[in-house]
């Protein structure tokens, strides 16, 4: 485990972890695991609302600011596959395929990039609409990680390029992170693909082919070379 963690947050992975693996492991039907890992990201709530009164009343984040949506987004395919349900079931035709025509020009624009070449692009992602996430109940296990002191400081990041100003919350930043990582330990363990994909090019692939959540589900690796995080 992550040596920075306190012995709380290391209490929270260990507790996590167990839980989202004994519920993997008990689902039988493919078709059950990847709810599983969908109600699993409730973790994150219960480990934000469970934080130290001081500590939340620092964040800073509310709906309208998002600098952190402009940034590279590493995921695993779980993930990505949670989005593309909630974007297949909720979004009109023609969200639909805007979705589509926005994540396959971030692939244009990221194949054969290194990641110092990615981050430069700013780009925002796919599926902010002013300034809101469109998919915020199904957002990435980064997304939901990200917590801010200061939203003007993100910005003003963002616009340099660097992390000139530290944004994290302490006392909630190590809750998050030993969430999202009892959960990926728990996907590790059950044999599913692990891999580090970028969102906006994974998604591309998740909407287009419907082969990708098949090829999950038989614990193969869902997405294409072209889709990883460099």
């Amino acid at each position: 485990m992550c040596a920075q963690f306190s012995p709380e947050e290391e209490r929270l992975y260990e507790k996590t972890a167990r839980s989202v693996l004994a519920r993997l492991e008990k689902s039988r039907n493919p078709a059950d695991r990847l709810p599983v890992l969908a109600t699993a990201q409730k973790h994150f709530d219960r480990a934000y609302e469970s934080a130290p009164d001081a500590a939340r009343a620092c964040v800073a984040c509310q709906a309208g600011c998002d600098a952190c949506c402009h940034g590279l987004v590493g995921v695993t395919a779980h993930e990505v596959l949670i989005a593309a349900q909630a974007i297949q079931a909720r979004f009109s035709p023609d969200e639909l395929e805007s979705v589509v025509a926005r994540t396959a020009a971030q692939r244009v624009a990221f194949a054969g990039q290194d990641l110092e070449a990615r981050t430069a692009q700013k780009r925002p992602c796919a599926l902010l609409r002013d300034g809101r996430c469109t998919i915020y109940e199904a957002r990435p296990e980064a997304c939901r990680s990200h917590h801010s002191t200061n939203a003007a400081a993100c910005r003003s990041n963002l616009e340099l390029g660097r992390e000139e100003t530290p944004v994290y919350v302490d006392g909630i930043r190590g809750r998050m992170f030993a969430v999202m990582l009892a959960i990926d330990h728990a996907v590790e363990e059950c044999g599913f693909d692990d891999r580090t994909y970028d969102f906006g090019s994974a998604l591309h692939e998740a909407l287009t082919d419907s082969l990708c959540a098949a090829r999950w589900t038989q614990r193969q690796a869902a997405f294409s070379d072209a889709a990883l995080e460099v």
